[in-house]
């Protein structure tokens, strides 16, 4: 900020300045002039400065714990939110395992009937020439009889 403590030259100044100079704007009350007065407004205004500077400090130190506090809620709120997820994730590759071994098993049981069915059909065209044959040979007698 814009105090004297900031600028050691406003102090100086502050010291030098003379007594015309030194009439405060709100109380027109002369600021002294000896030595000892300004030591003592010099010193008062140092105090008001020290004051100042705790205030600001306090006024960090509660920002500092407002933020840890705040750091501690949301990380709170994120171990909470990854144990959530975490089960989530356990949980759905849970079931995924299951349908997988579930869509393995249907797998292999449609592939035994694939097979099954193959087995009958090559039965069947078996079946069907050696019906052709007969059918041939009883053609070839009925046109000889």
């Amino acid at each position: 900020q814009g105090t004297a403590a900031h600028h050691p030259v406003k102090v100086l100044t502050f010291l030098a300045q003379p007594a015309a100079m030194m009439m405060s704007g709100s109380s027109d009350v002369p600021m002294p002039t000896g030595l000892k007065g300004k030591l003592a407004s010099l010193e008062d205004f140092i105090s008001m400065q020290n004051e100042e500077l705790a205030a600001q400090r306090q006024e960090i130190e509660s920002l500092r714990s407002d933020k840890a506090g705040i750091e501690e809620h949301y990380q709170g709120q994120l171990q909470e939110l990854k144990k959530t997820m975490v089960g989530d994730v356990q949980r759905l590759q849970d079931e995924v395992k299951r349908h997988f071994t579930q869509q393995k098993a249907e797998n292999s049981r449609l592939q035994q009937q694939i097979t099954t069915l193959k087995g009958e059909k090559t039965s069947l065209q078996q079946q069907i020439l050696g019906l052709q044959r007969r059918l041939q040979e009883v053609e070839e007698q009925v046109g000889t009889d």
